[in-house]
């Protein structure tokens, strides 16, 4: 199928798509603000937590995570970099998914 028939097709389902996609971006970021309303008043207020039988608001704290940079590696010590892949490859597997963006 080509893909002028595709978007002949389908157009009503790819527009519907798009438009979700802007109010589910718009939502994320609306959310987002709240939240952060939310997080500076309760620090504001010593609180870290507030839990009632309807719902649980906690702050999560700053985390940090540590790795060893492969690209690093690679550049400066190829023949360690090609060992540690043969000895310590670990191959994970991701669903497909369709991604949607605006171009313009």
């Amino acid at each position: 199928m080509t893909q002028e028939l595709f978007l002949e097709n389908h157009g009503e389902l790819i527009q519907n798509t798009l438009v979700k996609h802007n109010q589910v971006r718009a939502e994320e970021a609306l959310l987002k603000g709240l939240k952060d309303k939310l997080q500076t008043n309760l620090v504001n207020a010593g609180l870290d937590r507030i839990v009632t039988d309807g719902f649980k608001i906690l702050i999560v704290g700053e985390t940090r995570n540590t790795g060893i940079n492969l690209k690093a590696v690679e550049k400066a010590e190829p023949e360690l970099y090609v060992r540690l892949l043969n000895d310590y490859l670990k191959v994970t597997q991701r669903k497909s998914y369709v991604k949607v963006e605006y171009l313009s």
